[in-house]
């Protein structure tokens, strides 16, 4: 049945990350120690079989790396490296590479991003899809999926197959591009959960409403899961309040596997996939932070064969929370990612702001100078504020306009970020 369940359970990754490591009850010095095994073999391994990393590393004197407490001296790995020296990365003949994932570059390089991964990389994406999804499913649940399906390896398609080994049945759509579609394929098949982009989700969500107050019959929905991008608390309490269910979040991105964290039932940050990968928050310097210290995060492959990535800098910031979390597990949390080094905005906080308004289904932003130029797209009129409202609330001075009606870009699977206007600075 649907709903918000009442209990705290578990998060199911414990179980599986005990099985990973081959321990019978985890802990977190058990997974510790495994990482610290699986991280100094992974080193060697890349800086035999790769000629970046044999380059990379020709000025570190590797034998003095013994443990996870020497780890952040090891030099981070950029997004240009990966943009330059990708291929060079690589531990495998090209005839082992299963799947090439190409991301187009936003920068000024205009070089794209090639990830590499072998039939074993991916298997190991499906069995943390097919793990963390019973967070939220069971064997039976519909789950419509509203990322990306059409080619085969991509994260639609793993995270089908991840469903189907424990009994879910996976409905696979797409990316939302017509909201009457997927409204009207939510009514015909009554999912039990629905992945999808916060952004997407919302404008479907409020479509949703609007059928149900014209009188048709609401979905008995458990969960929502959220992907892609960052994800407001105001919006996930809309969500909430529209579908009566929880709304989790997974982070992650191409370069992890398309795999990183997922929230458990607590719904208080993101529990990792710590069998795969060695997670730090670095200061600028690339120095470890302790739990409670925002930085970058930064991770480690640790079961890579392909294209293993050590220390790669996401860009993204964030921190470990101090406190264990309510489930009950051992394992580490990250909080929620409040946003990119190179924004030059705190996105986060203009999305906690935005979307706690009313009808709000999206927004685009353009700074010119000091001053925010936003427009902010609603379904229809009808909301109780107006534009001098956000402008107040917002932290910054702000200039706000409103376009009613389904855009273009609300049908754009990419990250949401602020646009710098030069000529105007």
């Amino acid at each position: 049945m649907g709903g918000i369940a009442k209990l705290t359970e578990l998060t199911p990754l414990e179980s599986w990350m005990a099985q990973k490591i081959d321990v019978n009850k985890l802990s977190l010095p058990a997974l510790r120690a495994y990482q610290e095994r699986a991280a100094l073999a992974g080193l060697a391994y890349a800086a035999e079989r790769s000629a970046f990393y044999r380059y990379f590393y020709q000025d570190t004197l590797l034998e003095q790396i013994r443990s996870l407490a020497d780890w952040d001296k090891l030099p981070l790995i950029r997004d240009r490296d990966v943009r330059e020296q990708g291929s060079r990365m690589l531990c495998v003949g090209q005839g082992d590479i299963h799947r090439i994932v190409t991301l187009d570059s936003s920068g000024t390089t205009g070089i794209p991003k090639r990830i590499f991964f072998s039939r074993a990389d991916q298997e190991l994406t499906m069995d943390f899809f097919a793990k963390g999804m019973t967070t939220m499913t069971e064997s039976g649940d519909k789950v419509l999926i509203l990322l990306p399906c059409a080619r085969p390896g991509g994260v639609g398609d793993l995270l089908a197959a991840g469903l189907e080994r424990f009994g879910a049945v996976p409905l696979k759509y797409g990316p939302v591009d017509d909201c009457a579609k997927v409204v009207a394929l939510l009514f015909r098949e009554r999912p039990q959960v629905i992945v999808a982009n916060p952004v997407q989700m919302l404008l479907t969500a409020n479509y949703y409403r609007q059928k149900v107050n014209e009188g048709a019959a609401p979905i008995d929905l458990r969960a929502i899961l959220l992907s892609t991008d960052y994800v407001a608390d105001s919006l996930k309490e809309c969500l909430a309040e529209i579908f009566h269910c929880r709304v989790h979040e997974h982070y992650g991105m191409t370069e992890m596997g398309l795999g990183g964290g997922v929230s458990c039932s607590a719904l208080k940050g993101y529990h990792l996939r710590e069998a795969d990968m060695y997670w730090e928050v670095v200061d600028p310097s690339g120095r470890s932070l302790p739990p409670g210290e925002y930085g970058e995060i930064v991770f480690t492959t640790l079961t890579r064969e392909a294209m293993p990535l050590i220390r790669y800098a996401t860009g993204d910031i964030g921190r470990f929370l101090k406190e264990p979390c309510p489930c009950g597990s051992v394992l580490p949390r990250l909080d929620k990612v409040k946003g990119r080094l190179d924004s030059p905005l705190d996105l986060s906080a203009l999305d906690e702001i935005i979307f706690a308004f009313d009808g709000v289904v999206d927004f685009q932003g353009r700074l010119e100078g000091d001053e925010l130029l936003l427009t902010v797209c609603c379904l229809e009129p009808g909301h109780t504020w107006q534009t001098k409202d956000i402008e107040k609330a917002l932290p910054c001075r702000a200039k706000l306009e409103i376009q009613y009606g389904i855009r273009p870009q609300m049908y754009q699977l990419k990250k949401r970020q602020i646009n710098i206007n030069r000529w105007r600075r």
